[in-house]
C-alpha cells in the first residue's frame, strides 16, 4: 500500500490512541495521525464505528482531540457519525438550552456563574440516557 493510499485509508491506523493518564489507562484518546480534517473524522467514525463503542465499553470514555471542529454544528456532526440516533429531549435537572444551528447539542449549564452546582452523577443511573 502506497502512502497516499494508506493516508486515505479509513483504517483504524490512521488516528493516534494515547492516554491522558498512562497510570490508570483513562480516557482513551483518538486524534489525528495524518488527517485532521472534519471530513475524515466524519467518515473514519462511520467506517469504525463498532471499534469505537468496543473502546469506549472497555475503558469507560473516549476523548477526541486535535481535530478541526470550530462550532457547535460541526461537533454535532461529528458525534452524529458515531451515533447518528441521537436524542434531542433533555431530561437533566440544570437550566439549558440548544446551540444555535444543532439539535443536539445543549450548554453545561444555564445558570448564572455564582450559582453552585453540586458535584452530581447526572444521569449516570439511566440504562440510555
Amino acid at each position: 500500500m502506497s502512502t497516499k493510499d494508506f493516508v486515505s485509508s479509513l483504517s483504524v491506523n490512521n488516528v493516534t490512541t494515547s492516554f491522558l493518564d498512562d497510570t490508570n489507562k483513562l480516557p482513551l484518546v483518538i486524534s489525528p495521525r495524518f488527517d485532521d480534517s472534519l471530513e475524515f473524522l466524519c467518515r473514519w467514525l462511520v467506517a469504525n464505528r463498532s471499534w469505537v463503542e468496543e473502546q469506549m465499553l472497555f475503558y469507560g470514555a473516549i476523548l477526541i482531540r486535535g481535530f478541526a471542529i470550530d462550532d457547535a454544528p460541526e461537533f454535532e456532526r461529528a458525534i452524529s457519525s458515531l451515533q447518528p440516533n441521537l436524542c434531542d429531549s433533555y431530561r437533566g435537572t440544570s437550566p439549558r438550552s440548544v446551540f444555535e444551528g444543532t439539535k443536539y447539542t445543549f450548554s453545561a449549564a444555564d445558570a448564572p456563574v455564582n450559582y453552585p452546582i453540586g458535584q452530581h452523577v447526572e444521569m449516570a443511573f439511566l440504562k440510555s440516557p
